[in-house]
């Protein structure tokens, strides 16, 4: 009698739950330790501070929307796990983006997805598209050998650049031969006497005639600045257009009262109307020329005539249109100003 043998149950693994957390894709690398110094993180927004983040003793620390992660945040652009700040035995912190969706920037520079970026006090730590910063603060005491050469160091470039003024004429360095060959001797100058230190005649002449050449040159721009900033003596010669004195002009009117414009309006009254009267009689007068040259029909004594009482009575019939109308035209703007500048009481 045979009995039928159960086949073995394969082995299942445990599903997790269904709200179980999605576990973080990051391992921790062999010269990871614990924070060695009191590190902080200050958060700013729109430049203001508005916390600071004391992180926790541990060798690293998670930042994302999962309540798991040590610095929870809440800005949609920031993935669930985002970066770890990894800390080594000496006390150094490095910045580590787990391939978040938006990136971390340090120091407004993007860092690459899984690559370590060591941190300094002051640095930057922007995370998604989130506007707020975090300030590090590794929290590690500054050595005295640091502090000396940070300030010897802007000294370093002008006492080098001094040395290098400094430097002896012994020295080893390539000299210019000017396409001269080395061995040719040097002409002796009368001048130097032997004396070391004073300049040879040729280099005074050169002073002199630069000195000279500034004078002259200062003197030019003197010139040309008090032609365009000083007085103007002179303004007559470069001004062709007579600018100038006509302003003065118009400076020295003095302002018209209410009397004047008065004053002024009769007197442009007047005016018309003697000029009214004046153009009534050369009308008369050119009519009966004209019915007179009509009767005996000679157009020369006609013409003749016309310019005879032209030289006789004044200016032509047309100009004197020209100067009714000017006469007019000032009559008005007079009535206007007299109206304008009539006292209330």
């Amino acid at each position: 009698m045979s009995f039928a043998i159960p086949a073995p149950r394969s082995k299942q693994e445990p599903k997790p739950p269904a709200n179980a957390p999605p576990p973080l894709k990051y391992e921790k690398p062999e010269w990871g330790d614990v924070a060695t110094f009191d590190y902080s993180l200050e958060v700013l927004k729109g430049g203001v501070s508005i916390s600071k983040i004391h992180g926790p003793k541990k060798d690293m620390v998670t930042f994302g929307r999962l309540p798991l992660c040590d610095v929870i945040m809440e800005h949609p652009s920031l993935s669930r796990y985002h970066a770890v700040l990894q800390f080594d035995g000496q006390g150094d912190a490095y910045m580590y983006d787990l391939d978040s969706g938006y990136g971390t920037t340090v120091n407004k520079k993007p860092i690459s997805p899984r690559t370590y970026v060591k941190l300094q006090t002051g640095d930057q730590i922007r995370f998604g598209e989130s506007t707020r910063l975090y300030i590090f603060d590794s929290g590690k005491p500054v050595e005295e050998d640091e502090t000396e050469l940070e300030q010897e160091e802007p000294i370093k470039p002008r006492s080098s650049a001094r040395a290098a003024v400094e430097q002896p004429d012994d020295q080893d360095q390539p000299a210019v031969t000017w396409g001269f060959p080395e061995d040719a001797q040097e002409e002796d100058d009368d001048d130097d006497h032997g004396e070391k230190g004073t300049a040879s005649g040729d280099a005074q002449l050169l002073s002199v005639e630069a000195e000279k050449m500034a004078m002259v040159d200062a003197k030019r721009r003197r010139k040309d600045l008090e032609i365009m900033f000083g007085d103007d003596s002179d303004d007559d010669l470069y001004d062709m257009t007579d600018t100038r004195r006509r302003k003065a002009q118009k400076k020295e009117e003095k302002a018209e009262t209410h009397e004047d414009l008065v004053k002024r309006q009769s007197q442009v009254e007047h005016k018309l109307d003697s000029l009214k009267k004046q153009m009534a009689i050369r009308k008369q007068l050119e009519t009966k020329q004209a019915a007179e040259a009509n009767d005996d029909g000679d157009l020369d004594d006609y013409m003749a005539q016309l310019t005879n009482t032209a030289e006789t009575t004044g200016p032509p019939l047309h100009l004197l249109e020209k100067q009714l109308k000017d006469l007019e035209r000032e009559r008005a703007r007079l009535v206007k100003l007299v109206k304008l500048t009539k006292p209330l009481f």
